[in-house]
């Protein structure tokens, strides 16, 4: 990756109304020097197109009400189609750890348990991105 800023495109699905957490975050990552996009209440196939608008080298997907593995199952394909390959993929959220290793399998490249501090993600994002690829 260049010295260029990280942007992180930041989504929740459709009818995922929290918000504290995904805002916690998204300053988190500002304050670590990204770019985030707030992207709220989209279904994957918005999801994907706005990560590609948007130009985004990481999407982050905020998950509080279920539905983690459908997400990923639409969304991996959907970036996919958009030529989107390098692009690093996280969920974070209530996702039980049981489900981590599945979502990984379906293409996400780390699921991040709620609590954390975002320098914990801030650091990942900045270790895989531009070399993450989708499987």
């Amino acid at each position: 990756m260049s010295e260029e800023r990280i942007k992180v495109l930041l989504a929740k699905k459709k009818i995922d109304v929290h918000g504290r957490g995904t805002k916690l975050i998204a300053r988190e990552l500002r304050d670590a020097g990204m770019e985030v996009v707030y992207f709220r209440f989209g279904v994957p196939e918005e999801i994907a197109e706005a990560a590609l608008q948007e130009d985004a080298d990481v999407v982050a997907v905020s998950i509080m009400t279920s539905g983690q593995m459908q997400v990923a199952r639409e969304l991996i394909p959907a970036l996919k189609e958009r030529g989107m390959e390098q692009v690093l993929v996280i969920m974070g959220g209530i996702i039980p750890e049981v489900d981590f290793e599945p979502l990984e399998k379906l293409g996400v490249h780390r699921s991040f348990p709620p609590g954390l501090p975002g320098g914990v993600v801030a650091e990942y994002i900045r270790e895989h991105v531009g070399t993450a690829t989708l499987a």
